[in-house]
């Protein structure tokens, strides 16, 4: 796998930091701002700068969900609106065309928490039975 260059991780860092303000200050669409905490997980920059793919969770929802859809269909309605300020805050001459995609980090977590959670159980529940049968 070839390493990003210091331009690409500079660049991917800037759009994260502008994406994310956007977000929470400047969308007004019912879709994005009535679903919750939308965390930008990662961007995916294409090697000729032209293309980010932006992943996005939503803290509590699935992929599945209409809430999610909902989001991210009004997300991408909005990528001229990030294009264009983007363009003003970047002060580069190129801004990407900006993809907007679910990323289930928060599902798998909480897959992984739940799977913890039941075997902590499971092995308090055997360490009581051991004490009663040892009393």
């Amino acid at each position: 796998m070839q390493e990003m260059s210091r331009r690409t991780r500079q660049m991917s860092s800037a759009i994260r930091d502008e994406v994310v303000k956007i977000i929470q200050r400047e969308i007004s669409d019912p879709r994005v701002t009535q679903v919750g905490m939308i965390t930008v997980s990662g961007i995916k920059l294409s090697p000729d700068h032209k293309n980010a793919m932006i992943f996005v969770s939503f803290m509590g929802k699935e992929e599945k969900s209409l809430d999610v859809q909902n989001a991210l269909a009004g997300l991408t309605a909005a990528t001229g609106f990030f294009h264009r300020l983007l363009l003003k805050r970047l002060q580069t001459k190129n801004v990407p065309q900006l993809i907007f995609r679910y990323d289930p980090l928060f599902d798998k977590a909480d897959i992984v928490q739940k799977a913890l959670t039941e075997a902590a159980e499971k092995e308090a529940a055997l360490a009581a039975v051991k004490n009663e049968e040892e009393s």
